[in-house]
């Protein structure tokens, strides 16, 4: 597998081309009622890797957060033309062979935050700033960072929770008494996908969208010892043998979610001694 790592080397130069693309469009823009724009998406990470057409346009998107001032009705219309891909939910412009996918937003405080969905919040965190003339983002981003802090710790404590639930001797009754093996198999598949997003708020992350958490998992970097061969185990499976069922959850527990619980319990540990300011 090609991690992402790897793709961030191989597509350096690619990406400064990208930046600087994307940097000639916002100088030209009028950005009188615009209080903050972010990079965001792939090339913000630096693992833009799109497919090349015939026609010389890339098949993938840049992607941007732009943010209007507050009490502006300006639109995306207005500062950057019509929406050439209307049934894709952004704003889509093209600048040379670029696309470009544009979240128009009101300015994005703590509060707007804190009701977005994962992805999103996700994606807003690692964006990096490409105009902020006054600041504002950069200081509410202070109190963003802040709320984040306990939101990842309640999303962590909910994942392990609900993994216990859909493993336990209550939930796996119901099926084997049934032989319903498919079911318990993907039960455990459910409680695996949490693993996964507990792994990113156990490194301080949100979780990305479900179709490309596993991926970027393995870059992070507190893992488990040979995660990709424990993720090989888990994810290989025999859906009609509870046997197969089983070996598999012995797998993720012991090492997977014990490793999880471990840290945080050292977390908690930790905590405790830690002299109050």
């Amino acid at each position: 597998m090609r991690k992402k790592e790897l793709i961030i080397e191989q597509q350096k130069d690619f990406i400064q081309e990208v930046k600087e693309k994307i940097s000639d469009l916002i100088n030209k823009i009028d950005k009188s009622e615009i209080e903050s724009i972010l990079l965001s998406g792939s090339v913000s990470r630096g693992d833009f890797f799109p497919r090349q057409k015939e026609n010389g346009e890339y098949d993938g998107m840049a992607d941007l957060i732009v943010m209007r001032k507050k009490g502006s009705n300006i639109s995306a219309e207005d500062i950057f033309g019509p929406d050439l891909n209307p049934p894709i939910p952004y704003h889509c412009i093209k600048t040379g062979s670029l696309w470009i996918a544009i979240l128009f937003t009101d300015f994005i405080d703590t509060d707007n935050f804190s009701h977005f969905d994962e992805a999103r919040k996700f994606s807003v965190l690692e964006s990096q700033i490409l105009y902020d003339p006054n600041n504002s983002y950069r200081r509410e981003l202070g109190r963003i960072n802040q709320f984040v802090k306990g939101d990842l710790q309640k999303h962590l404590n909910d994942s392990l929770g609900y993994i216990h639930y859909l493993i336990s001797n209550y939930k796996k009754d119901r099926w084997l008494r049934r032989e319903a093996f498919v079911q318990l198999h993907e039960n455990l598949n459910t409680a695996i996908r949490a693993g996964v997003r507990a792994l990113f708020y156990l490194n301080g992350f949100y979780s990305p969208a479900e179709d490309r958490a596993l991926y970027y998992s393995y870059s992070l970097p507190k893992l488990p010892e040979n995660y990709a061969e424990l993720i090989s185990q888990v994810c290989n499976q025999n859906t009609d043998s509870e046997e197969d069922y089983f070996r598999r959850e012995k797998v993720f527990m012991e090492k997977i979610v014990a490793f999880i619980e471990q840290i945080q319990l050292s977390k908690i540990k930790m905590a405790k001694f830690l002299p109050v300011i």
